[in-house]
């Protein structure tokens, strides 16, 4: 089994952490897995140092053998870059996968945002006469277009002609919301071919108490503690949040922290240097995410307004699970705006009075509160456990195999 995907491990938040984790649940069932990826950049949009010994060549990651391929990292994003950015995945994953020879794999998956690991994916896979999967986290056209990324327009129609070819050319195809499929309808992808799986908690969550975990944030019990995580990108358009807290009382306890990295960190950081109700922190590891979920009192989504057909953000999945309510400013109608109708508490996107209106609200409403939080873990359990998110990917792994076995 061969896994193409630009985001892996050791990157600790979005898609990496799904690739990831279906890598070592084929290899824990027996299947001889290899990834070919890029250097971890994301959400940093650079080589973190503790990092810097994963670069170009071959290792082994819980029993997955990984080939990296060198390739460039963009310290910011535009289309321009972004062409580029794809251009030189594109090229390098292209190169070290020269050194198949022979159909070594029974099969290929590709997990796309990223266009290169599609084009590469889809190479191989026809190459070798062996099935071609698609996972779809995010789709670079429509997302280009949502996004507000300078010059999007045009990226995002090179993008959807190239994604379609793709998507078209995939024996099976994986999408992570309803939305998304409809997208992929839309690209003339027959529908026999796609199975929605939800994106589940790959995250443990260890239960945690609240003022333990406060204490080591150091955090007073008293505050009103509102949490965003994540990456710090155009599409989270954490500027609205920013706004919120400038619309607080100033006699409230409320804080807000935006905790993670990404293309807007710095500018957020200093938008929020002269303000004693907002900052932004570093990102946190597995252990201590644990206890920054059990030490908040709400749990904030914000997404650009235009960010309709999107995949949803891998927090969500942790946020459910962790007991803790979920307060979303989302575009109404959108795929994180449908997917959590009923289990979190919704407001419009880009409408900073309204997002503080209704933190202030929610500060005051602990019986709510508790309801939410109620709500969302039943829906978690129910619909995102590990166990039945790895078995629905494991079955499907299954049947794109067998469609080799078939021909």
């Amino acid at each position: 089994m061969l896994i193409v995907t630009t985001n892996f491990w050791p990157e600790p938040t979005g898609i990496a952490i799904y690739t990831s984790d279906l890598a070592e649940s084929l290899t824990a069932m027996g299947h001889r897995v290899t990834v070919i990826t890029s250097l971890p950049h994301y959400p940093w949009w650079k080589i973190p140092t503790e990092f810097s010994h994963l670069l170009q060549g071959e290792s082994s990651h819980n029993g997955v053998s990984v080939i990296r391929a060198k390739h460039l990292v963009p310290p910011k994003m535009n289309a321009l870059l972004r062409i580029r950015f794809e251009i030189s995945l594109w090229w390098n994953l292209r190169r070290v996968s020269k050194k198949f020879v022979s159909p070594d794999f029974d099969s290929v998956i590709a997990c796309i945002p990223t266009l290169a690991a599609g084009i590469v994916g889809r190479k191989i896979a026809h190459q070798f006469r062996i099935p071609f999967g698609l996972i779809l986290q995010d789709l670079s056209g429509v997302g280009a277009k949502q996004s507000g990324l300078r010059g999007g327009a045009a990226f995002s129609k090179i993008a959807r002609f190239v994604e379609g070819k793709a998507l078209r050319s995939a024996q099976s195809i994986v999408v992570v919301s309803p939305a998304m499929r409809e997208v992929v309808l839309g690209l003339k992808v027959h529908e026999k071919r796609i199975t929605q799986i939800n994106n589940y908690s790959a995250k443990k969550i260890s239960g945690r108490d609240r003022d333990s975990s406060r204490a080591k944030f150091g955090w007073s019990i008293d505050e009103f503690i509102v949490v965003h995580t994540g990456n710090m990108g155009a599409k989270q358009e954490l500027e609205n949040v920013v706004r919120a807290a400038n619309d607080l009382s100033p006699e409230s306890m409320i804080k807000i922290f935006l905790v993670g990295h990404g293309n807007q960190e710095s500018n957020l950081k200093a938008l929020c240097a002269s303000k004693k109700n907002i900052a932004v922190l570093p990102a946190v590891n597995d252990e201590d995410y644990s206890a920054l979920l059990a030490a908040t009192d709400l749990l904030l989504v914000n997404e650009r307004s235009t960010q309709m057909e999107m995949s949803l953000p891998s927090k969500l999945t942790s946020y459910l699970y962790s007991e803790r309510p979920v307060l979303a400013a989302v575009p109404r109608g959108g795929a994180t705006w449908k997917f959590l109708d009923g289990i979190a508490e919704l407001v419009e996107a880009g409408d900073p009075a309204a997002l503080a209106k209704k933190i202030e609200e929610l500060s005051r409403q602990p019986e709510k509160r508790a309801d939410l939080a109620r709500r969302g873990r039943e829906f978690a359990v129910a619909n995102l456990s590990p166990e039945l998110g790895r078995k629905k990917y494991l079955d499907w792994v299954e049947g794109l195999i067998d469609l080799g076995k078939n021909r």
